[in-house]
């Protein structure tokens, strides 16, 4: 059986991870996040978090560009209930999986968020530190909200000028969120240093090492992830299984092992939603991962049909059909 030590050591690619694709610190401070009201856990989990956060983040982001007032008392409510929903089963990490079409700016900051938060649960972060997570994955672009969406959205490549100018919105962030809340430290934190790199390859003050909050690192891993899916104006994205790959390969020098290692555990070298192909020539779909076995999720595997009109599937269990494994990943389209 390859371990997973094996894989984050040992793997081999042609695709490369670039820091600007967009060991644990100290304590963090008490959450401090608003305590939504009390519901069934199948209310939260049900609520569809990612569109809520969406529409939250669109108004902030209208309020930037028009240097109007705005909060974040709704934000951090949002931020409880995606803590809350991903506790309760994966239909949030699905939905980023499937790269929903929009502002991906926006889009960004939410699936940045969700997948931040399950790097979290690999670590073994209490729910309180979730919460802190999932606000500061939010809010860790606010300072792309200051830039004009001409360059935002640009679909020709940058100049040296305009290039240089988007690479200071972190600072330009951390202003404005210094100027809104100072009760979220954290996140001013975040927002700074989440395109530092661990070998000191980030930006905006190649910091290194132990000097880049845990949170910021965790953050800007799960904004690299989202970035290799995410197809952009002037490039496609990869399926979730290559982004993964990419980042195991290239992200070595770029992020702790910890943090890979717990990002591969949460989501699997074969994500959610991954079509694979077995060996036995059967073709199947990733319905559940194994966070024991990441190499044997358990998969809804195409049968033929009984009926033209009715499409037969059936569940194969790779942890427990020995002699079934995973041979390739089926490309989609």
């Amino acid at each position: 059986m390859t371990r997973l030590t094996d894989l984050i050591r040992g793997q081999s690619s042609q695709e490369a991870v670039s820091p600007d694709l967009k060991s644990p610190t100290s304590s963090m401070e008490p959450t401090g996040l608003p305590i939504p009201p009390s519901r069934p856990l199948q209310a939260v989990a049900e609520t569809d978090w990612y569109r809520r956060a969406c529409h939250e983040l669109q108004g902030i982001k209208r309020a930037v560009q028009t240097r109007q007032p705005w909060t974040l008392d709704e934000l951090a409510r949002i931020a409880s209930g995606v803590v809350a929903s991903i506790g309760a089963n994966d239909k949030l990490v699905q939905r980023v999986l499937q790269q929903d079409a929009g502002d991906y700016l926006v889009n960004n900051a939410v699936s940045v968020a969700i997948v931040s938060v399950k790097i979290g649960e690999g670590l073994r972060y209490e729910s309180a530190k979730l919460e802190q997570v999932a606000l500061a994955g939010l809010l860790h672009d606010l300072g792309m909200f200051v830039l004009p969406d001409s360059l935002v959205y640009k679909t020709g490549t940058l100049t040296e000028e305009e290039l240089q100018y988007v690479r200071e919105h972190p600072q330009q962030g951390a202003r404005l969120f210094k100027e809104v809340e100072e009760a979220y430290p954290w996140v001013g934190r975040v927002i700074l240093q989440e395109h530092e790199r661990w070998g000191g390859s980030g930006y905006p003050n190649q910091l290194t090492g132990d000097q880049i909050d845990e949170m910021a690192l965790i953050i800007g891993l799960a904004d690299v992830f989202d970035a290799l899916m995410s197809s952009r104006p002037y490039r496609s994205g990869v399926s979730p299984h290559r982004a993964i790959r990419a980042l195991l390969v290239d992200g070595k020098t770029v992020f702790p092992y910890h943090l890979l290692k717990a990002l591969v555990d949460q989501l699997s070298i074969y994500p959610l939603g991954t079509t694979v192909r077995l060996n036995t020539g059967e073709t199947g779909v990733v319905s559940q991962l194994n966070r024991q076995y990441p190499l044997r999720p358990i998969l809804q595997v195409s049968q033929q049909a009984v009926s033209a009109h009715v499409p037969v599937s059936k569940t194969v269990d790779l942890r427990t059909a020995a002699s079934v494994h995973i041979v390739e990943v089926v490309p989609i389209g």
